[in-house]
């Protein structure tokens, strides 16, 4: 037929990559939650498929958002926690550190810090094929200019530098490096980072584009509009677990991003040309700005601190609340438990997705690289790793995935949780710490998601086959992706451990011998603390037998849920007796609120001491808790 009658070739589809920071699984009405209001997430649900079992391939973000360029696992980009906007290790610097402290008995190696220039990025890939590219918001990816987003495939770049949150979310802005600029007074950076991908997508709407909407929204440091937090803090939550009036007003002003850009595509008549992939770079937050937080009490209780008139924000509308709950899932992000690493995906694939549908396939963020590529018609890069599987089977309720394992590697740990790997196979998961504590005793944990999705109950004591199973595939894991494993310490010193929930403080090692604890400072008063106390109230008495050759006077310091941290105001000072025999002390105290913290700095010398044991109970007597250290 006549070339005039042809029909045109059908454009190349768009891409929205729609990515918020730190949202967890649990923090949406897509997903169950009943105090959070995200009407526009739920509108993109309808329209998409919604995986209900997806994940990063790291509880953190960086090593996150290296696998949504790459397609790789964290272990083979090498870029292992939250370390993006921290200077380059030095050229040629060993990833190992020649020592780590006493108390750790394995040497773990550092993370790299940026995205390795030579990675076939999804930007560059996209970019060959003709598409416009632009990435707006978080990065995170590399502090310095020849790692940022415009050294790394996108044309448009809008992002900030260093930190991994906005210094501020309202203008001025605050960014000491990047390319975001402030806007008036007061504007909400959630807002402007929306303005900026619309102005993207009206001057592209003739071509095919790829943007990149990173947000900055839900991470610290928890800027919000006012005027939603106060709707917010008259609502309670059915369910009983989200209370937190400044995350649910900060994730309404993502939604109210998101449906921006959907009603942008809407009068553009860009939605049938257009696939939005919306996804979160780990679990949900549930650590930050709690009573546990001693570096945000710090800063709230310091009134010439920077950051005080940010925390006492946070303070006024949240008080010690975390950030979010991540319920039934267990903890949240930085944890290798499902809160950290199972988050929300949709996929909406006009005239291909089935509308409105679920799939519980396992999937992880490598395989939204392939996925992106094939969706696209942009092939691959010869000889290129790729680590993820595309899901476009799955998109198109054509087949299966040929794999049938998604792995977990995070070489770092966070406060009590030690550094691990872990793999989910169908229903079951397990993880593997490199080293073991008292509140992670076994090396191994199994779970059966299906039955428990909290993690409540360790089955590896019962499957030890099983464990040997996937323990072997994490194995083949870590040597496939080149993943460095840690080392033994030469410098470990058992006795800079915790015992019995007691931490030793400073220059103190512990050692349980001979039925006593042995307390030991070649400088500096000797000291420890125990944080896993059981919540009493009302009039205490701390009690306990001591004895040593030489020391002088003590001091014992609580903390409580209303008022966190070791300080002047809740403290005795007490007189001791060092003859070398034992002598026993009772302390008389009232915390404010329920108990969550014991200091006992039992000389304020450096010395060597025993305590025999250690009494908790009520002014009337009653043992509420005790450390007998035989």
């Amino acid at each position: 037929c006549p070339s005039s009658l042809r029909a045109a070739p059908k454009r190349q589809p768009n891409l929205v990559y729609f990515v918020v920071d730190d949202m967890g699984w649990m923090d949406s009405s897509v997903y169950g939650s009943e105090y959070y209001e995200t009407p526009n997430m739920e509108r993109l649900a309808k329209q998409s498929v919604r995986f209900t079992d997806a994940y990063t391939a790291s509880p953190l973000c960086s090593p996150t958002r290296a696998t949504l360029m790459t397609g790789q696992y964290p272990a083979r980009t090498g870029i292992t926690t939250a370390v993006g906007h921290r200077p380059p290790l030095a050229e040629g610097k060993p990833r190992y550190p020649e020592k780590m402290a006493a108390s750790r008995k394995m040497i773990y190696p550092e993370s790299r810090r940026f995205l390795k220039p030579e990675q076939h990025t999804l930007a560059e890939a996209l970019r060959g094929a003709g598409y416009r590219t632009a990435h707006i918001g978080k990065w995170h990816l590399g502090l310095n200019p020849e790692h940022w987003p415009e050294a790394q495939g996108f044309e448009v770049s809008f992002h900030g530098a260093p930190d991994p949150g906005p210094p501020s979310y309202h203008s001025p802005y605050q960014f000491k490096a990047g390319t975001v600029t402030d806007g008036p007074e007061g504007e909400y950076i959630t807002d402007r980072i929306t303005d900026e991908a619309i102005r993207f997508i009206k001057t592209n709407r003739d071509q095919p584009f790829y943007l990149n909407l990173w947000q900055y929204g839900v991470h610290g440091p928890w800027g919000h509009k006012e005027e939603y937090t106060r709707y917010f803090a008259k609502k309670k939550d059915p369910r009983g677990f989200q209370n937190n009036p400044v995350m649910a007003s900060m994730l309404k002003s993502v939604d109210d991003s998101l449906g921006r850009v959907l009603d942008t595509l809407t009068e553009l008549k860009l939605m049938d040309d257009t696939i939005i992939v919306f996804f979160s770079d780990n679990g949900g937050n549930v650590h930050s700005r709690t009573k546990t937080d001693a570096r945000s009490e710090r800063v709230f209780r310091n009134a010439r601190h920077p950051k005080h008139a940010g925390m006492k924000d946070y303070r006024d509308w949240a008080g010690y609340n975390a950030p979010t709950n991540n319920a039934p899932l267990r903890l949240g992000k930085a944890a290798l438990y499902e809160g950290g690493i199972r988050v929300p995906l949709m996929v909406f694939w006009p005239g291909v997705v089935a509308a409105g549908t679920k799939d519980g396939t396992v999937v992880a963020s490598p395989d939204l690289y392939p996925t992106i590529l094939e969706m696209l018609g942009v092939p691959r890069k010869p000889a290129q790793v790729i680590d993820g599987e595309s899901l476009v089977p799955l998109l198109r309720r054509s087949g299966k995935l040929q794999r049938d394992a998604v792995f977990f590697y995070f070489p770092h740990g966070l406060a009590i949780r030690p550094p691990g790997v872990a793999v989910r196979r169908g229903d079951w998961k397990l993880i593997r710490w490199f080293e073991t504590n008292e509140t992670h005793p076994e090396l191994h944990e199994l779970y059966n998601l299906r039955e428990d999705i909290g993690e409540t109950t360790n089955a590896a004591a019962k499957q030890p086959e099983l464990v040997a199973e996937l323990d072997a595939l994490m194995t083949k894991h870590l040597r496939d992706t080149g993943a460095l494993l840690p080392r033994p310490n030469p410098a470990y010193d058992p006795a800079s451990r915790p015992i019995d929930g007691w931490q030793p403080l400073r220059f103190t090692k512990l050692q349980k011998q001979d039925g006593a604890l042995h307390l030991v400072s070649p400088k500096s008063r000797t000291q420890m603390q125990n944080r896993s106390v059981q919540g009493a109230k009302g009039k205490l008495r701390l009690q306990f037998r001591m004895r040593g050759k030489a020391g002088a006077g003590g001091i014992f310091y609580w903390s409580s849920d209303k008022t966190p941290g070791f300080v002047r105001e809740r403290r005795v000072e007490f007189k001791t007796t060092f003859d070398g025999e034992w002598h026993d002390y009772g302390l008389a105290f009232a915390p404010e609120g329920k108990l969550d913290g014991l200091r006992l700095d039992a000389s304020m010398k450096p010395t060597s001491l025993e305590v025999d044991w250690i009494r908790l109970s009520s002014a009337d007597g009653k043992v509420i808790q005790e450390w007998p250290f035989d």
